[in-house]
């Protein structure tokens, strides 16, 4: 009698492992939600060297947020910090590890994010950036110099054309000049598109007159917030008047010419 013995198929079955689903093979507006997630930073980018360029990525030192030292980039063998995501040159990275990454994500870079600028940086940055990434800039923080170059300084604060959100730093309150708060109030008008003037103050050692100079700030920044809400309106009011009135112009009856 001959025994015969049954072999289950799964014995010759090779399971073949699952495809490989990467980053570049998601759907285009997952990806871009990823990627905004590691470009966009909840705090200030602050811009400490001149050297900003697309082409050429600074080190990693570049571009960390303000400390009161150097912070040296870390050695090879060294693991990253938990933090090292944190910082604008690490962001700005990701973006130029690939074209689409780049092509997809580089407006929301530099519309979302907000940078801060101090006199020393800022000309150089502008000679530097690309005129299309400038432009895209939207929300900016400046460290204003001490009695000196304001008219300068919003002059180069104009050439953002989408610029919607202003932080200034002023000095203490112990060096204050009415001159800072002059400045701003006709410094806005050149910035087309400004909606916001935040005024912040570096803080001092105290003084009979820092409370009277604190109220000052939060009132002028209370009246050119107003005058820009009221810029604002003005213009949307003009942009409807004219659109209605094209859209009249295209409405009226035209007599027809004899022949």
């Amino acid at each position: 009698m001959l025994l015969t013995t049954h072999c289950p198929s799964r014995i010759h079955h090779v399971d073949t492992p699952p495809p490989t689903v990467t980053l570049l093979d998601l759907p285009p507006e997952i990806r871009t939600q990823i990627v905004s997630y590691l470009i966009l930073s909840n705090s200030a980018i602050t811009i400490h060297e001149p050297r900003f360029n697309r082409h050429s990525p600074p080190p990693l030192a570049k571009t960390l947020p303000r400390t009161t030292g150097p912070i040296p980039a870390p050695a090879p063998s060294t693991p990253p910090p938990e933090d090292i995501f944190t910082v604008g040159t690490t962001r700005l990275a990701l973006l130029l590890t690939c074209r689409l990454f780049y092509h997809e994500n580089w407006k929301t870079y530099y519309s979302r994010n907000l940078f801060f600028f101090s006199l020393s940086t800022l000309p150089p940055f502008l000679d530097a950036i690309p005129s299309r990434c400038r432009d895209q800039i939207r929300r900016l923080s400046f460290r204003m110099p001490y009695r000196h170059r304001h008219a300068r300084i919003w002059q180069m604060l104009s050439t953002f054309k989408r610029l919607e959100e202003l932080e200034l730093w002023l000095h203490p309150p112990a060096t204050a000049r009415h001159s800072e708060w002059e400045s701003c109030a006709w410094g806005v008008r050149d910035c087309e598109r400004l909606r916001v003037l935040r005024l912040r103050r570096e803080q001092g050692e105290g003084g009979t007159n820092e409370d009277a100079v604190l109220e000052k700030d939060k009132g002028v920044e209370e009246g050119i917030n107003a005058f820009l809400r009221e810029r604002l309106m003005e213009r949307g009011r003009d942009f409807e008047g004219r659109k209605c009135s094209a859209m009249l112009v295209a409405l009226e009856p035209r007599e027809d010419k004899e022949v």
